[in-house]
């Protein structure tokens, strides 16, 4: 990926590029793999933030999508309708001060239900938003935790770049020949 990605803008436009070269089968597993790294890279967090019960929905969600898609299927409207019906049972917090909503939370909870969307339509816009969370999501801990954070050098962060790297290798994988296998979920995380 010799440096084509600078700004939020480039890298929109660039994994949107790479996404349109796969079909909506693996827009939607790519989609999944992005929301399932947020969850697990987040769990701790997760766990202080959330209630029990809502991490489990988001994780029983993200589990039922990868079985359905790990069969070789997308999930029929009626699955995803009652996926949909669980997520929406999430404790939202928007009967919270905003400022007691926590960024993390938000950015995850949109990457589950953005998957959800990406299974329901064949729209490289949407696994491209759930790739883009990932980046949001890091770069919200490099604001919060790096004092020389600034918007201009996001790019050049080495976690920026090893992530971009990696959507950029799943996406190549997607493109072959690869097997339907629960490794799918772990690989180049």
């Amino acid at each position: 990926m010799k440096k084509t990605v600078k700004n939020m803008d480039d890298y929109s436009k660039f994994i949107t590029k790479q996404l349109r070269t796969i079909r909506h089968f693996e827009r939607c597993l790519f989609a999944v793999w992005c929301a399932d790294r947020l969850l697990t890279t987040l769990a701790d967090l997760l766990k202080e933030i959330l209630s029990e019960s809502d991490l489990r929905i988001l994780q029983d969600v993200l589990n039922e999508l990868w079985d359905t898609l790990l069969d070789g299927v997308i999930p029929e409207k009626d699955q995803l309708n009652a996926l949909e019906m669980d997520f929406m049972a999430i404790d939202d917090g928007w009967d919270a001060l905003m400022s007691e909503i926590h960024p993390i939370v938000s950015i995850v909870q949109q990457s589950v239900g953005m998957c959800i969307l990406c299974c329901r339509r064949n729209d490289v816009g949407l696994a491209q938003s759930v790739a883009q969370l990932v980046i949001d999501c890091l770069n919200y801990a490099l604001e919060k935790d790096d004092p020389n954070y600034s918007p201009d050098t996001l790019f050049d962060h080495t976690q920026i770049q090893h992530e971009v790297e990696a959507q950029l290798a799943m996406i190549k994988h997607l493109k072959g020949e690869y097997e339907l296998a629960a490794n799918l979920r772990t690989m180049f995380g």
